[in-house]
């Protein structure tokens, strides 16, 4: 399915609320695979379709978020105008590393469930660093379906 753009970039498609939906199964993934639950896809405006989940824990790596290995795989295999008209669709509010990442390659539009002030709440502090208090900024915010 192509990424259906509304007239206003701040409005949820229902095509949007499916492919939140798809970001969402692809966390539930990433925790049954003993990752953080976080899971992200791109579509691109022809259909094309791109899939990451959070591997902090499997890769000790800690800058395996979804959305940041997400944009890394969309940068090698889209054009830049393509990433100008794709939507990334993310569980949760990218943080303040995976929003740069998200400006930085020209991802036109972002559509998350869970925004990061609700995160916070649920998880105060990781590791005994507090978790970030900095909003991603230019997304469109979807409720996550039942």
């Amino acid at each position: 399915m192509a990424a259906e753009e509304p007239a206003d970039r701040t409005t949820v498609s229902s095509a949007d609320v499916v492919h939140l939906g798809h970001a969402i199964e692809v966390a539930r993934e990433s925790r049954r695979r003993g990752n953080h639950p976080f899971g992200a896809i791109l579509v691109a405006g022809d259909g094309t379709v791109l899939t990451a989940e959070n591997s902090v824990v499997t890769t000790g790596d800690p800058t395996g978020h979804a959305e940041l290995i997400l944009v890394r795989r969309a940068g090698v295999r889209l054009s830049r105008q393509q990433l100008s008209v794709s939507t990334l669709y993310t569980s949760t509010e990218p943080c303040a590393m995976c929003s740069g990442a998200i400006y930085w390659a020209g991802i036109g539009r972002v559509v998350y469930g869970l925004p990061e002030e609700d995160l916070a709440r649920m998880v105060p502090a990781q590791d005994g660093a507090p978790t970030m208090d900095l909003p991603c900024g230019r997304s469109s915010r979807a409720a996550a379906p039942p």
